[in-house]
């Protein structure tokens, strides 16, 4: 996809000095699902706990693929989750997802791309023990290049966009400020925040939202009221950050250090890129190392996760996550 190709390109000559971490893992478990599994969220609501994940074919080579699919983290079973109630025509590639309970209802927030017809939105279904049934499609032009997602109880959203226009690469080669942070109020959208270069990972907690930039190589805090984010601060830097994920006090970011390899392994899979993932404590801004891997256990790995002593990591392309303990 061209998002990928253009930060790849780019990046690869701005990052080829940063210093990975040293491997320190021993060897985990590579847990098989479907192919390219950007995203994940853990659904401990519906009834057996079960990681849910965005998957998509993400590679140029590779056939159409979209589905959400489910590992159930208890028995190891995983499949793919039945999708209802979709509006006729409806092309499924998914990316950034989120998982929020309004009301009574569990909703799964969807980044969507439909590639061929140049829509993307945000789609929203409610989550049931073997089906998502779908509740209605978002589409408005401030939802322009949407990567990421992040739901509140009440049912509005944050949506993070990496660029202004779609597939632009001089926002990226200029690392231009023009990407925009889009609130959802339940009917219209509107701007919440502006002026990054490729904004990734969103996610909220406790009044806070966070941001990723995967250009601008920082993890930003806001508060948030009446639909604007507010009182901007950096809390960390990570390189080619991705997306995040709280565990506890902690955000969890995967981030991408080597883009040349990772260009290689977009193009082709038999090249590794390495994962690494940081451990950053908004508070104190303490930041360490949580995981990394040469890229033979997973590569280029999207989003990293903990639940229930056990540390998830995805990989963007390849049809596979990997799971260590922790605890």
């Amino acid at each position: 996809m061209i998002r990928y190709l253009i930060v790849a390109f780019f990046l690869a000559t701005t990052a080829s000095c940063v210093t990975l971490p040293k491997s320190y893992q021993t060897k985990d478990e590579v847990i098989q699902v479907g192919i390219g599994p950007e995203d994940m969220v853990v659904d401990s609501i519906t009834e057996q706990p079960r990681l849910l994940l965005s998957c998509s074919a993400r590679r140029k080579s590779e056939k159409d693929y979209g589905e959400i699919y489910v590992y159930y983290t208890q028995t190891g079973e995983h499949k793919i989750l039945k999708r209802s109630n979709e509006p006729t025509g409806l092309a499924f590639n998914p990316h950034g997802i989120d998982l929020v309970k309004v009301d009574n209802d569990l909703i799964l927030l969807v980044v969507n791309h439909e590639h061929q017809m140049h829509i993307n939105s945000i789609l929203r279904y409610r989550v049931l023990k073997d089906e998502l049934v779908f509740q209605n499609k978002i589409v408005d032009p401030l939802i322009s290049s949407p990567n990421a997602v992040t739901g509140f109880a009440d049912g509005t959203l944050l949506i993070s966009n990496d660029a202004k226009k779609a597939g632009n690469v001089s926002e990226v080669l200029f690392k231009l400020k023009k990407a925009q942070i889009i609130f959802w109020d339940g009917t219209k959208c509107s701007v919440a925040s502006e002026k990054y270069c490729f904004t990734n990972g969103i996610t909220n907690k406790n009044g806070k939202v966070y941001l990723a930039s995967t250009m601008q190589n920082k993890v930003w805090q806001f508060d948030f009221a009446a639909g604007k984010l507010l009182n901007r601060q950096v809390i960390g830097k990570a390189k080619g950050a991705d997306n995040l994920r709280f565990d506890g006090d902690d955000l969890l970011v995967a981030c991408h250090l080597r883009f040349l390899k990772f260009l290689k392994h977009y193009k082709y899979a038999k090249y590794y890129s390495p994962t690494t993932v940081y451990r950053l404590n908004p508070a104190t801004k303490k930041r360490t190392v949580e995981y990394f891997d040469d890229g033979k256990q997973v590569s280029a790995a999207a989003t990293a996760l903990v639940f229930r002593n056990y540390l998830y990591v995805n990989s963007i392309f390849d049809p596979k996550i990997v799971r260590k303990q922790v605890k």
